[in-house]
């Protein structure tokens, strides 16, 4: 969507003499309003996969101890158990930073191209008064 923002401002009009540009108003605000459904749904997507990545682990230790248990080991390996959990948890953290930073870089550019967006309208619509 941002390619396709990139597009309708260089489809844009130069005015004569002024370097502003003449664009489709509503094709970009009908991009705006796309973006602004499209972002929460990227990180919806990233926290579902954060969250399934946990119930994966979750289910993988449950299934592990009951193993152990069945086989008479639970005792004697769980220090490991607790050692891999420790682990695991680091790494769902690191994942979850990962996934916020990634969000906040989305966002935080979306910002700036949207200032700049109605930097370019504003400006076109005072050349145009």
């Amino acid at each position: 969507m941002i390619d396709e923002l990139e597009d309708a401002l260089a489809e844009g009009r130069r005015v004569p003499f002024s370097g502003r540009l003449m664009v489709d108003e509503e094709r970009i605000l009908d991009i705006i309003d796309r973006m602004r459904v499209s972002v929460p749904e990227e990180l919806k997507h990233a926290r579902r996969i954060i969250q399934e990545r946990d119930r994966l682990l979750a289910d993988a230790q449950e299934r592990v101890q009951q193993v152990l248990h069945e086989q008479g080991l639970l005792s004697a390996v769980e220090e490991e158990r607790q050692r891999l959990l420790d682990h695991a948890e680091q790494e769902a953290a690191q994942v979850r930073a990962g996934a916020d930073e990634y969000a906040r870089q989305v966002l935080e550019e979306l910002d700036e191209r949207l200032e700049q967006l109605v930097t370019s309208v504003r400006n076109g619509l005072s050349a145009l008064s």
